[in-house]
């Protein structure tokens, strides 16, 4: 009777042993498939094989099925995206399995594909994330967006040679289109997150600093907002934006005497420093005091002739009083009152446009200089000038 339980027991086994082997074959055999399928570029056999082959046990780590299996999803994203939304993804993470090193420290799929090969792919997942990415963004679905930028953060350890970022695909510059993305869907945690990273990695970019204290400044975090605009200034000293975001929050917050006494404190340990006497002069600006942002413009260009924004600012300055003045003159119907404006007018254009013309010498293509002297030069008699200069900003 145990003679015949023993045999009973070792069919089982051997019949369990040969379902297993037979499976084990059956598997192997869908690589084989997947193979030849993607060679013939049967994309679509192609993918049903390697998909059997993934979701079994026994090939599900087999490095020869990621072999195939990288590929073939690439294959499917540059030629059939809609087989599978997620084929680069699918084919990102099977490039880096392909790379993953064996007991003997090496790449195990180099027998059948070489290393450079498998690189090569993998770069090629980066450029269609990003890209996807884009159009993603551009259909205003904001968090597929995110995903993909952020499984690009995968491939760049393995870039060796720099390719990606050769096509301006750098940490940066993810990170900055994930906070665009980010900021749509008004993710004021994941946008600060992006921020600070942007920021920690001194990206060249004033904004940063804008965007961060905008979100402060929503959350009612004041101090916060005013501590980033800070951190700004101290990276870019010397952008407008920057520092006109700084002075609109201080005048929003009734504090512009708070920055003012600030400035002046800092002028009198440093009298050269010609940032701080146009840092100034823009507030006193804003504010309409004209005699001290003339004062204060007139000082910064002294230390540095060289300022596009202090020539700029105090051309302006003297531009619009002039502005004010003719319209004023315009509108009046007394014949003295009419020509004492006018004189007063022509007067304060004559001081703008030597400012205004240094402005432009400094930077040639900044509109606002740009059409600040067109219509200078027009109101002075001078048509030939104008003209060019308008021939100017039609080329921008």
């Amino acid at each position: 009777m145990n003679l015949n339980i023993n045999i009973m027991r070792n069919v089982i086994i051997i019949l369990l042993l040969t379902i297993i082997s037979n499976t084990c074959f059956a598997q192997k055999h869908n690589i084989v498939n997947a193979s030849i399928a993607l060679r013939q570029e049967k994309l679509d056999e192609a993918k049903k094989y390697i998909d059997e082959a993934f979701l079994n046990e026994s090939t599900s780590n087999d490095p020869k099925m990621w072999n195939y299996r990288a590929p073939i999803y690439l294959e499917i994203a540059l030629k059939k995206p809609e087989l599978d939304n997620n084929a680069t993804l699918k084919a990102t993470d099977s490039f880096i399995k392909c790379l993953q090193k064996g007991k003997k420290d090496k790449i195990i799929v180099k027998k059948w594909t070489p290393k450079e090969d498998v690189l090569a792919g993998l770069i090629q997942c980066g450029y269609k994330l990003f890209n996807v990415a884009i159009d993603k963004y551009n259909l205003k679905e904001y968090k597929r967006s995110i995903e993909l930028y952020e499984k690009i953060f995968d491939i760049i350890p393995f870039d060796e040679e720099d390719q990606l970022k050769r096509g301006n695909i750098t940490e940066e510059t993810i990170l900055y289109n994930s906070f665009f993305a980010s900021s749509k869907l008004k993710n004021n945690e994941l946008s600060k997150k992006l921020l600070q990273k942007l920021i920690n990695l001194n990206f060249n970019e004033p904004s940063i600093y804008i965007s961060m204290s905008n979100i402060y400044k929503s959350e009612d975090k004041m101090e916060k907002a005013i501590e980033y605009l800070s951190l700004g200034r101290d990276m870019f000293e010397d952008d407008q934006s920057i520092i006109n975001t700084e002075i609109n929050l201080f005048i929003e917050l009734g504090r512009t005497l708070e920055l003012i006494e600030k400035l002046g404190e800092a002028i009198e340990l440093d009298s050269e420093n010609s940032l701080l006497y146009f840092n100034r002069g823009t507030i006193y600006d804003q504010e309409g005091k004209i005699k001290e942002a003339e004062e204060d413009y007139n000082n910064a260009i002294k230390l540095d002739p060289s300022s596009f924004g202090s020539n700029y600012n105090l051309g302006a300055l003297y531009f619009n009083k002039a502005v004010e003045l003719n319209n004023s003159a315009n509108a009046t119907s007394n014949d003295a009152k009419y020509k004492k404006l006018k004189k007063e007018a022509d007067m304060f254009f004559d001081k703008g446009l030597p400012f205004l013309e240094s402005a432009y010498a400094i930077n040639p293509k900044d509109k606002n200089t740009l059409l600040s002297l067109k219509q200078l030069y027009y109101m002075k008699g001078d048509y030939k000038k104008s003209e060019d200069i308008k021939r100017q900003i039609s080329q921008l």
